[in-house]
């Protein structure tokens, strides 16, 4: 991913205090704090991203002007507004940050939750490394966030991670509903999750549910991802119920529910999704576990699976050159 940062500043939140505590200057973009920076922002186009189309007249929109650090502080407050509800409020950082992805200019607010770490100092007067706690530190470069948006400032389009909030008894996705009034497309790892879900609560109602619909479902996701094309309920239905109309038609109403149009992968970490989809992992009733490649599970020269008369299975794994135990 070809992220360009060119600003970035960053405020505090801290539900104690009645004002966000905001900085005057940018961040100092050392090596250090610009990988920081660069990682916290990759991680916002993940398989978790609920993604839209932002209006022109947007409220949020509205806020994200050229001029970064007013746009950072009206943002910060058009935020409080909305979290100060929250019951078990932490402290935040705010990080803004101005950049280019593809060439083209992106604007991104990623709250970072503070967290308590540990860390030791050598006491020379007592030759003894003592532990040392600290209340507020910030997540690390690998983390995720606790809560990002990443808008692409020509086309409006928009990545979101976000989390609920707990008020009066109700939780809330208060950032989709309340700043952006807007209603994200579902995730691609929720879209994924659904489509598994759904498949197999139709195929149960035929009686068609064994382990080996389950990884026919699999391997009809894996390849719509392999192929970086799209997860389109109508097509995924021709292929999993191409003998059965009434259970093909219930699946693409079923799926419709949450998952009204196809899900497309544009911008998304495609690598390690098909990563998560590239085995099939198998568990069986004597306690063996196995993984196979999806490459080699649709060979039948290599693995073949047969159901026997009495309704049990075997496994027949062929052309084996060498077996290595595995500590």
């Amino acid at each position: 991913m070809d992220i360009y940062i060119k600003k970035a500043i960053l405020h505090a939140f801290d539900p104690g205090n009645p004002e966000i505590t905001f900085s005057e200057n940018l961040m100092e973009l050392t090596p250090v704090m610009l990988d920081y920076v660069t990682k916290k922002v990759e991680k916002i186009y993940s398989d978790d991203a609920k993604r839209g189309v932002l209006s022109a007249e947007n409220q949020f929109l509205s806020h994200v002007t050229d001029d970064f650090i007013p746009a950072t502080v009206a943002v910060a407050n058009f935020w409080r507004e909305e979290f100060v509800l929250s019951e078990k409020q932490k402290q935040n950082d705010l990080l803004f940050v101005d950049y280019e992805l593809a060439t083209q200019p992106h604007f991104a607010f990623i709250r970072l939750s503070l967290r308590d770490s540990f860390s030791h100092d050598f006491d020379l007067a007592n030759g003894q490394i003592k532990i040392r706690k600290s209340e507020s530190s910030l997540p690390g470069a690998g983390s995720a966030a606790d809560e990002a948006i990443a808008v692409n400032r020509v086309t409006l389009a928009y990545h979101l991670l976000e989390k609920r909030i707990k008020y009066n008894g109700k939780n809330y996705n208060y950032f989709s509903e309340n700043l952006l009034a807007e209603k994200p497309e579902i995730s691609v790892k929720k879209a994924i999750k659904a489509i598994k879900k759904t498949a197999e609560t139709v195929a149960k109602s035929y009686d068609d549910d064994d382990f080996a619909f389950s990884q026919k479902v699999q391997n009809a996701v894996f390849h719509a991802v392999e192929k970086q094309d799209n997860l389109n309920p109508e097509v995924l239905a021709d292929q999993l119920f191409a003998d059965n109309l009434t259970a093909r038609l219930a699946f693409k109403d079923k799926v419709k529910e949450e998952i009204p149009e196809k899900v497309n992968f544009e911008q998304m970490p495609m690598e390690k999704i098909e990563k998560q989809l590239a085995n099939q992992k198998l568990s069986l009733s004597n306690g063996i576990e196995m993984t196979v490649p999806q490459s080699l599970y649709e060979d039948a020269e290599t693995v073949e699976f047969i159901q026997n008369d009495d309704g049990t299975y075997s496994i027949l794994i062929k052309n084996i050159e060498e077996i290595k135990n595995k500590w």
